[in-house]
């Protein structure tokens, strides 16, 4: 694939569903495609989804199968079968083959070129992104993450903690539909940073 596929590709993440039944808990929000867009474009230009991918807390599996159309080996890891179920679906209506794993990232060890994701941003649980970059930067080469912009300090010096090191960084203000009963509003705009993360020695 030589030229990038934005508008097929555009499509194809519009059609993912979101969370049939969203757990407060488990901050289940979904990636807006348009965000996951940017994503996939700038992995993809960077060479990051020739290989194997990992999507960490795929959800319904956005991110996943938008990898996979792009060409790369990839598995989703989710703790929640409900979210899984519909990512299964979506893939096999879009004749994707992707690997679905039901389990906790922390359980998470093989190793694979490259990892993206859209983790929980600890607004229900502090530090429930911690396991998430952890786990990343120890089985991949090179790591696309999205992050809250208020947590940009924190997300650095963690990533430096575990001997990581941001590459770039872009501002991605995330709009956010109610999915749940406790939003006050029908759409947020909600400030992201989508990070380029790589371990010591990987570049």
């Amino acid at each position: 694939m030589t030229r990038f596929p934005r508008k097929v590709l555009d499509q194809l993440l519009r059609s993912v569903p979101g969370f049939p039944d969203p757990q407060r808990e488990l901050e289940q929000y979904p990636t807006p495609p348009s965000i996951a867009l940017e994503l996939l474009e700038r992995a993809w230009q960077a060479g990051d989804l020739a290989g194997s991918v990992a999507d960490l807390g795929c959800g319904t599996g956005r991110l996943a199968i938008g990898a996979a159309f792009l060409g790369a080996d990839v598995v989703g890891v989710e703790l929640d079968e409900v979210p899984l179920t519909v990512a299964r679906q979506t893939a096999i209506d879009a004749e994707l083959e992707i690997e679905w794993r039901c389990e906790p990232v922390e359980n998470w060890s093989k190793r694979v070129d490259t990892v993206i994701m859209n983790p929980p941003w600890g607004a229900q649980r502090p530090g429930a992104d911690r396991p998430f970059l952890k786990h990343a930067l120890a089985t991949a080469g090179s790591v696309w993450s999205i992050q809250p912009a208020t947590t940009d300090r924190f997300t650095r010096r963690f990533v430096a903690q575990q001997g990581g090191s941001v590459t770039a960084a872009w501002p991605v203000p995330l709009e956010l539909e109610k999915t749940m009963p406790h939003h006050a509003l029908e759409q947020e705009t909600v400030e992201g940073i989508l990070y380029h993360l790589h371990p010591v020695g990987a570049r």
